[in-house]
C-alpha cells in the first residue's frame, strides 16, 4: 500500500483545521492506505509569530529600506509605477510599503517584538480569551507581528484572514511563475525549504496537497515546485479551487513537468482513493475518476468531471488524530462535520459552488448523531461547524430534535438560507440543540436585484426569520453583497440603511463586493438584463466592469469599504459588528457569555476593528 501524505498548504484561517485535508485522511485510511495530514498552514503561522522570528525580520526590513533609500527616495514614483519593469514596480513598492510601516510603527516595533509570544498565548489561555480587553490586545499585536514579518517580502503581505499578492500582477500563470521564482516576495520559501528537507527522507510514495482558495496559489506552486524537485513521490494537487481553475492550469504542459504529476478535480473522497489504487498498480488509469495528469506525447488528458453522487453515510469519519490541536490559535477548537454534499438549491446566479460538485445528498440523521459523538469521545469536542453550504430547514428540525434526545452538550454554528421553513419552534430546537451563531445569505436589500440573483426566498419575510431567531438566542451574521450587475447607487444605500438600522437582529455583518467568479451561472447570461462589460484580471480571475449611475464598479467598491469603516467606528466599542474570518472565536464567546451579553457588551476601549 502507497505511503501517502496529505498537506493544508498556507494561508488560511488558522484558528481551527480546515475539514478537507482530515475527510481525506480517514477516507485512505479506512481503504487500508498508509495515509497521514498535515497542517502546514498552522505551523507556518506558529513559526513566523515568535519573538525570534519578527526580530529577524524587522533586521531584514531595515537593511533593505537602507539599501532601496538611494535608489527611490527622490525616484519619480509616478513615472516608475506607469513605465517601470516588474522587477522596477516591485522594487519601488517595497521600498514604499516598507518605509511607510516603519513612518507609522517604527516606535513600537521594540514592544511588538517582546509582545508577540504573549499575544499568542492569549489567543489559547482558557481564561485571558474571553476578556475581551486582553483578546482585542492579542489580536491587535498579531495583526502589526503579521504586517512586520511581512515587510522583507513586500508588496505580498500575510494576514490572518488573506494572503495578498503582489498588486502590480495579475493572477495569471505567468505572474504566478515569476512570484513563486522570486525570493524577494516569496516568504514561503526558506520555511518550505525545511520543510521538503525533512520529509524527503521518510519516502512517501503520493504527497498530495489541497488548495482552497486563490490565497494559496503563491504557497502552493512554491511547495509542489520543491516537493517533485526533491521527493521521488508523485504530487497531487486538489482542492476547490483547483477545481475551479483546472482548465486553465490544463493549457500548461510545464504545470505537470515542474510541478504537479497529479491534478484531482471535483469531490475528492473517491477520487483520491481510486487515484491510490492505480498508483498501487489495483487498477487501470481508465478506472479512475476526476484525475488529470500529462499523457502521452507531452499531451495533458483527463478521465472527464465526473459528480457522481457520493453515498455520505458510507465516507469514513474526518480524521484529525494527526494533528496537534494545541497550536490553533483558540482555547478550544471547532471540529468541522459536514452533514452533506451539494447545495438543494443551487440556483443562486452568482455562486459557483455547484460547479463540480454532485446534487444535493445528506447523511441520515443516525449517522451524523454518530459522527458528532464520536468526535466527542475521540478528540473531547465541543465546539462544532457544520460546513455545508446550506442545510434544509426541515432537515435541520430533525436533526435538531435528534440531539436534544441524545443528551449530548454542544455548540455549532453554520451557513444557512432565510426560508421560512425557519419557524420559531425549529428556531428554538435549533438553539436547544445548541446552535448559537447562523450566517445568513441576506445580499442585499432590493427585491429587483435579489430577483436577478435568483435565491429563491420570500424577501418580505428575511425580517421576521431573523427576529425570530434573535429572540431564540441565536447571533445573526448578515452577509451582504454590493455591487451587482445593475445594482444602483439608492439600493445599495438602502442595504447600508438596512444594516445600521437592524443591529439589535443583525448584530454582526460581512460586507463583501460583487465578484464575478468564471463558473457561476451568471456567466451564461452575459448580455441579458443589462449584465454586460466583464474582464479578466489574469486566467484565474475574472473581474466586472459596468458604471450604475454614472459610478464604475471600482468606486462602488471604495464606497463599500467607506462604508465599512465608518460602521466601524460608529459600533467601535462593541465585539465583532463585522465579522470575515473570526466566527470560531465569536462561537466561543457565544457559548460562553450568550447572545445578549455578546451584543449588548460596550468597551471602554475600541476594540470593535479588532473583533472583525
Amino acid at each position: 500500500m502507497s505511503k501517502i501524505l496529505l498537506i493544508q498548504p498556507p494561508q488560511w484561517y488558522p484558528v481551527s483545521p480546515y475539514l478537507a485535508v482530515p475527510l481525506l485522511n480517514g477516507q485512505l485510511k479506512k481503504a487500508g492506505f498508509d495515509a497521514r495530514a498535515y497542517d502546514l498552514n498552522v505551523k507556518f503561522y506558529n513559526r513566523i509569530l515568535t519573538k525570534e522570528h519578527a526580530a529577524l525580520c524587522d533586521e531584514k526590513s531595515r537593511r533593505i529600506l537602507c539599501e532601496l533609500e538611494p535608489e527611490y527616495c527622490n525616484a519619480d514614483i509616478g513615472k516608475i509605477k506607469e513605465h517601470g519593469s516588474y522587477v522596477e514596480k516591485t522594487r519601488c513598492l517595497k521600498y514604499l510599503t516598507i518605509k511607510q510601516f516603519y513612518e507609522e510603527y517604527g516606535d513600537e516595533i521594540p514592544d511588538l517584538i517582546n509582545s508577540v509570544e504573549d499575544a499568542v498565548r492569549i489567543t489559547r489561555d482558557k481564561n485571558d480569551f474571553y476578556i475581551p480587553e486582553k483578546l482585542t490586545w492579542a489580536k491587535h499585536i498579531i495583526k502589526l507581528a503579521l504586517r512586520l514579518v511581512s515587510m522583507p517580502y513586500a508588496p505580498n503581505e500575510i494576514d490572518f484572514d488573506n494572503y495578498f499578492s503582489n498588486p502590480i500582477v495579475n493572477l495569471d500563470w505567468k505572474n504566478i511563475k515569476l512570484q513563486v521564482e522570486d525570493p524577494s516576495v516569496n516568504m514561503f520559501c526558506d520555511y518550505f525549504e525545511e520543510f521538503v528537507s525533512s520529509v524527503k527522507d521518510e519516502d512517501f510514495d503520493i504527497i498530495a496537497i489541497s488548495m482552497t482558495d486563490l490565497s494559496q496559489l503563491v504557497s502552493v506552486f512554491t511547495l509542489t515546485k520543491m516537493l517533485k524537485a526533491s521527493t521521488g513521490a508523485k504530487i497531487v494537487l486538489g482542492g476547490n479551487y483547483a477545481t475551479q481553475i483546472y482548465d486553465r492550469m490544463m493549457e500548461y504542459t510545464e504545470i505537470f513537468t515542474d510541478y504537479i504529476d497529479y491534478l484531482l478535480i471535483g469531490d475528492g473522497e473517491t477520487a483520491i482513493v481510486s487515484l491510490s489504487s492505480y498508483l498501487d498498480g489495483k487498477c487501470d488509469f481508465s478506472e479512475t475518476s476526476n484525475v488529470v495528469r500529462l499523457g502521452e506525447n507531452n499531451v495533458v488528458e483527463s478521465t472527464g468531471l465526473s459528480c457522481k453522487k457520493i453515498n455520505m453515510d458510507e465516507l469514513a469519519y474526518p480524521d484529525f488524530s494527526d494533528y496537534d490541536m494545541t497550536e490553533y490559535f483558540t482555547p478550544d477548537p471547532t471540529y468541522p462535520i459536514q452533514l452533506s454534499k451539494g447545495c438543494y438549491w443551487g440556483k443562486c446566479s452568482f455562486c459557483d459552488y455547484p460547479f463540480g460538485q454532485q446534487d444535493y445528498c445528506p447523511k441520515q440523521i443516525d449517522r451524523i448523531i454518530d459522527e458528532i459523538q464520536y468526535h466527542i469521545d475521540t478528540y473531547g469536542a465541543s465546539k462544532f461547524m457544520f460546513a455545508d453550504e446550506a442545510i434544509p430547514p426541515k432537515f435541520y428540525n430533525q436533526l435538531a430534535l435528534a440531539i436534544i434526545r441524545s443528551g449530548m452538550k454542544i455548540n455549532f454554528y453554520s451557513f444557512a438560507r432565510l426560508e421560512t421553513g425557519y419557524t420559531p419552534e425549529v428556531l428554538k430546537n435549533l438553539y436547544d440543540a445548541g446552535a448559537r451563531l447562523f450566517l445568513w445569505g441576506y445580499e442585499c436589500y432590493s427585491e429587483r436585484v435579489m430577483a436577478l440573483m435568483n435565491k429563491g426566498i420570500d424577501v418580505s419575510k428575511r425580517e421576521e426569520i431573523l427576529t425570530d431567531a434573535r429572540n431564540a438566542g441565536i447571533w445573526n451574521n448578515g452577509l451582504f453583497m454590493f455591487g451587482y450587475p445593475t445594482e444602483t447607487l439608492e439600493e445599495t444605500k438602502q442595504t447600508m440603511d438596512f444594516i445600521r438600522r437592524n443591529r439589535r437582529i443583525v448584530p454582526s455583518c460581512t460586507l463583501s463586493n460583487f465578484a464575478l467568479k468564471k463558473n457561476a451561472k451568471l456567466v451564461e447570461n452575459i448580455g441579458e438584463n443589462g449584465v454586460d462589460g466583464f474582464s479578466t484580471a489574469g486566467e484565474f480571475y475574472t473581474v466586472y466592469k459596468d458604471v450604475i449611475d454614472g459610478i464604475s464598479q471600482l468606486d462602488r467598491r471604495e464606497l463599500r469599504r467607506s462604508f465599512q469603516f465608518s460602521f466601524l467606528e460608529e459600533n467601535a466599542h462593541s465585539l465583532w459588528s463585522v465579522v470575515f474570518s473570526d466566527f470560531d472565536h465569536l462561537l466561543l464567546y457565544l457559548s460562553r457569555y450568550g447572545c445578549d451579553y455578546v451584543s449588548s457588551y460596550r468597551s471602554d476601549k475600541k476594540i470593535c476593528p479588532e473583533f472583525r
